[in-house]
């Protein structure tokens, strides 16, 4: 894994925004109500009211997206990239429904997220996301190579008890050099193979 240090020579990044397998489709305000069902069926976060949950889901929002699997286009899950800042960081936010997700599925996802921001601000640095042992297994095997920069213990309450909250975080250069690569097999299927 590269250091967040490591100087390189900039690499112009696509957005990309499906693979094989997942299509990312803008979302909006209008989503709210799914994105509200997703997040109480998948009952990894404490929800206000519907209707508190509508004024405030897209606050700070620099884009957000519905998650389709692209062989019968059903919406599988929302991402979102969130709390864009100067200092060069952007949060992402993903919440897929496992039951309608094949294996890999949610880390297709995310890596088009951490693209797309890469991608789409020049000055941003660093991807990062929060997560509780309450939704860590549905990272699957995605968190593997992700380094986490910091836990804070007992920082979050959900259904009835204190968690752990994990901050992991992607560095622009380590970005370029592998996760881009990874990324463009993903999207160009068996022909990047071929093309490599």
């Amino acid at each position: 894994m590269l250091s967040p240090d490591v100087e390189t020579t900039p690499v112009v990044l696509t957005p990309y925004v499906e693979t094989q397998r997942v299509v990312l489709r803008p979302a909006g305000s209008g989503d709210g109500e799914a994105v509200y069902d997703l997040l109480l069926r998948l009952g990894l976060h404490s929800l206000p009211s519907m209707e508190s949950f509508l004024k405030t889901f897209d606050r700070n929002a620099a884009a957000m997206f519905a998650i389709h699997l692209r062989h019968n286009d059903e919406l599988i899950g929302f991402g979102s990239l969130q709390q864009l800042d100067r200092n060069g960081h952007i949060q992402v936010g993903i919440f897929t429904d496992v039951a309608k997700a094949r294996y890999g599925i949610g880390g297709e996802a995310m890596m088009l997220l951490v693209n797309y921001a890469f991608a789409s601000w020049d000055h941003l640095r660093k991807v990062y996301f929060l997560t509780t042992e309450a939704s860590l297994d549905s990272f699957g095997s995605a968190l593997g190579t992700i380094p986490k920069e910091a836990t804070l213990p007992q920082h979050s309450y959900f259904a009835g008890k204190l968690w752990d909250l994990h901050w992991y975080a992607v560095y622009r250069a380590t970005w370029e050099q592998i996760g881009a690569t990874v990324l463009a097999r993903l999207v160009q299927g068996p022909q990047y193979l071929a093309n490599a």
